[in-house]
This record gives structure tokens, sequence and C-alpha cells, in this order.
């Protein structure tokens, strides 16, 4: 359980860096994968903002989070939050908006293990002593 913490905070930050570079490298594809279209010019910019910018900005966050120990704290809390809202979001659609499938439900879990799993780093993160892994 030694680096259960910043196990956490690269898996993050491998997937907040995928996803910024493949929606920057490759919008479209990126965008169909998940069932964006961009029927408007504005719509581009929105989404490689979103996507592709801050998306790699929280990669390099975690990044940070990971170098600098006292920065792991605020960023399990943060990533758990996070992950509730997509969590909720997600649940919202599902409910009244699109109806369950199988790629939903699956991001679903995902999300509520990530919650899970950013709370507990969470919570053990201020036991443990400075020279410790976490």
């Amino acid at each position: 359980m030694k680096y259960f913490g910043r196990i956490y905070l690269a898996c993050n930050a491998l997937i907040f860096a995928f996803v910024g570079l493949g929606a920057l490298l490759n919008p479209q594809a990126f965008a169909a994968v998940i069932g964006i279209t961009f029927n408007n010019p504005a719509a581009m910019p929105e989404f490689l903002a979103t996507y592709g910018g801050f998306t790699l900005a929280i990669a390099v966050v975690l990044l940070i989070a990971q170098a600098l120990r006292r920065y792991r704290r605020v960023a399990y809390a943060a990533l758990s939050i996070a992950y509730i809202g997509f969590a909720l979001g997600r649940l919202y659609a599902m409910l009244f908006v699109s109806g369950f499938d199988e790629r939903n439900l699956l991001f679903f879990f995902l999300e509520v293990v990530m919650v899970a799993w950013g709370l507990f780093c969470y919570r053990e993160s201020r036991w443990l002593p400075l020279q410790h892994g976490h």
C-alpha cells in the first residue's frame, strides 16, 4: 500500500494525457469515438480547449503532485470530486436523457472505482510520515 496513492496519480495522469493528446492530434476521430460531431465552426475550438488543453493541464498538475508530496493530498481530493461530478452527470444522463448502455455503465463503474480509490488515498495520506511513499 506504500505506493497506492502514487499509482493512483500516475494512472490518472496517463488517462488525462491520453485524452488530451488524442483530442489534439486527431480531434475528428477522437470526437467520433464519443459521439460528438462538429456542426458549428465554433465547436472545434471549444472541443480542443476542453478535451485537449484542459485535460493535458490536469495531467501536468498530477505530475507535479506526483513529484511534490505536499500537493498529493489535494490532488486526491480534487480527483475524487471530479470523478463524483463525472459519475453524477453520467447517471443523470442515463436516467433522464439517453438511457443505459454498455459503454456508459462501464464508464460509470470506473468513475465510482476512481472516487473510492481517491478517497482512500486521501484518507490514508493524512496519517503517513513525510518520508513515506504516499
